[in-house]
């Protein structure tokens, strides 16, 4: 069986070039998506690079499995809002789009253009053009513009990602989406597209997908689709999607409540997925390969106008009922979000803790350009949001750069109020519940306290599956690791072991926090808690009240990073283990300052 070879394009937008470039070992070695990208961060931003600089890069990212197993496009740059490593994930059909047009390995995209641009891939087409003409467009018209033109032009319908007025105005935590709400939302992407004047990405493929045994990789597809292991999968988030565990979370402390000071409150009665679903429904759609399919839009009109959207855990948790709304407001909230094109959890938080910064008198409606900010304000909360994202007025313009870079602005005073870990909003997942919240997850989190810690998705946004269509493969095939092992044997012509699969997991694990702390990141000084985790405890509806003791934290934290993250107990990538992985090459580097184990 022929090995399958795999091309990454590369783009020059300093120099407006293209070229294909074949990465067929370091994909055998590092997979696709955050895998791949970590060598090419490595290897092409240098140290200390500005994150909205022409050095840093983004590789748009897919691999081996893009398309037949759920379907992940994984953006990964320097992070503007941490400046250590960063991605972004985003479903939807666009990666599929780049599989198609034969670019396995995804897009690489270097330098700043000089004028406004969007890249245009058609097959073995590149081409940078203008859009002077797109350019402070929102994301919607953008899409249906750039959508129709080139479906006039070709006959053809191209995925399109690209930003909003956020992006375009650097606002750090900015997102870029596709088919309009596919979200690739965290540490800003859509910030670095915007320093690079690059407006959109569109790509139309039509050679479709290689692989090295399709007779197996089809038998291994439609096990795992028409499986009754996948049944109850359907039937739940397949029907619902995710708008149900917003409600669920906010009864049990694990999903922030008026700026994360409570543990429960009854404005979660306002977040009702069922009502939310027989108001607004209005069908289930799925990404490619995916046999959950929990995409499930809503549409509404009222005096205020036409809004559609999807209620996704992260935009939904980082509002509701943290700034004390419930799915009614949410569904135009959500809405305006992504037209804007922010991460909906890092602004949730952000316009929380403005909120309470504003109840406590530690910024003024003269701050804000006149917005009355009370809590529950619907329209108060829209108009910030704008704000925000074309950096108008004293507050909402430190807002946009971040907890870390607003404090300088809001005073020493506003820091006890603020709800992040690394400087992101944790809005969701409450830290100091240790059941459902996620505090040693996103307090030992080289990223920041996000989805996406950990070694799980290590191997999820390397392999470029959706951690939402895998739930059942350890059911089907005993754990996630070998139903990826047998599918990427199939599909790449491999005969990787159990062994050498989790590897290749802990080997990208190690390179991402490696990329961070090359960038300053270090757990001695990073790796806490707000301090309200420690100070305010919560109770939810249940009568269980959480609270992180110091001293429990400390020890909790450092047997999470040996039994859970394979590191040292000082939160290091252990020395033999780097050069057992064949990552000695970044010793060096890292030994001068201190952060190797």
């Amino acid at each position: 069986m022929t090995e399958i070879r795999f091309n990454m394009l590369e783009v020059d937008l300093t120099a407006e070039t293209h070229r294909v470039v074949d990465v067929t070992a370091d994909v055998k070695k590092y997979l696709g998506g955050r895998g791949l990208a970590n060598k090419l961060i490595w290897d092409l931003v240098p140290r200390g690079a500005d994150a909205l600089g022409p050095e840093n890069i983004l590789h748009v990212g897919v691999g081996p499995l893009t398309g037949l197993l759920g379907t992940k496009t994984i953006l990964s740059f320097k992070s503007p809002l941490t400046d250590w490593a960063g991605r972004s994930a985003v479903s939807g059909y666009f990666g599929e789009e780049l599989i198609k047009a034969q670019y396995n390995a995804g897009i690489l995209i270097k330098g700043r253009a000089k004028r406004p641009v969007y890249l245009y891939v058609y097959d073995e087409t590149v081409q940078i053009r203008d859009a002077s003409d797109i350019w402070g467009k929102w994301k919607q018209d953008t899409e249906v513009t750039l959508r129709d033109r080139l479906n006039q032009d070709t006959g053809e319908m191209f995925g399109v990602l690209c930003i909003g007025p956020a992006g375009e105005n650097l606002v750090r935590y900015a997102n870029a989406t596709t088919e309009f709400v596919h979200s690739a939302s965290k540490w800003g992407c859509g910030a670095v597209m915007g320093s690079k004047n690059l407006k959109a990405i569109a790509v139309r493929g039509t050679r479709g997908p290689v692989y090295a045994d399709h007779t197996t990789v089809w038998s291994l597809f439609r096990k795992y689709a028409t499986s009754s292991k996948m049944a109850g999968r359907k039937l739940g988030v397949g029907r619902w999607g995710l708008s149900a565990s917003a409600p669920t979370l906010l009864c049990y402390a694990a999903e922030g409540i008026k700026n994360n000071h409570l543990g429960y409150h009854e404005i979660a009665k306002r977040s009702n997925h069922l009502d939310h679903y027989l108001k607004y429904y209005a069908w289930t759609d799925g990404c490619p390969g995916c046999a959950a399919s929990c995409f499930v839009p809503f549409f509404k009109k009222n005096q205020g106008g036409a809004f559609g959207g999807e209620f996704r855990h992260d935009n939904t948790g980082g509002f509701n009922a943290n700034v004390m709304v419930g799915y009614e407001e949410m569904t135009e909230i959500s809405a305006l979000l992504d037209e804007l094109g922010m991460d909906g959890e890092e602004l949730g938080g952000l316009v929380a803790w403005a909120m309470d910064l504003y109840e406590q008198g530690i910024i003024t409606r003269d701050d804000l350009g006149g917005i009355d900010l009370r809590w529950g304000s619907k329209e108060a909360i829209l108009q910030l949001m704008k704000k925000i994202a074309y950096k108008q007025d004293r507050a909402p313009a430190a807002l946009a750069e971040g907890f870390r870079r607003a404090y300088e602005i809001f005073t020493e005073k506003s820091k006890w109020y603020a709800f992040e870990v690394h400087g992101c909003a944790s809005p969701t997942y409450d830290v100091r519940n240790k059941i459902g919240g996620l505090g040693l997850a996103f307090g030992t989190s080289h990223n920041g306290a996000r989805m996406g810690a950990g070694l799980r998705p290590a191997l999820a946004e390397a392999a470029t599956i959706c951690i939402f269509a895998s739930p059942q493969f350890a059911q089907i095939w005993d754990s996630e690791e070998e139903a990826t092992r047998l599918f990427l044997n199939a599909a790449c012509g491999w005969n990787l072991s159990l062994d050498d699969l989790n590897d290749i997991v802990l080997r990208n694990y190690y390179f991402n926090r490696c990329v961070s702390l090359r960038e300053g990141y270090h757990p001695a000084k990073d790796d806490y808690l707000p301090p309200r985790a420690f100070e305010e405890p919560i109770t939810d509806k249940y009568g269980t009240t959480w609270v992180w003791d110091p001293a429990e934290y400390e020890t909790a934290k450092k047997n999470y990073y040996v039994d859970v993250l394979k590191l040292t107990d000082a939160g290091l990538p252990p020395r033999k283990g780097l050069e057992r992985l064949g990552l000695d090459f970044v010793i060096p580097t890292l030994d001068s300052m201190g952060a190797v184990g």
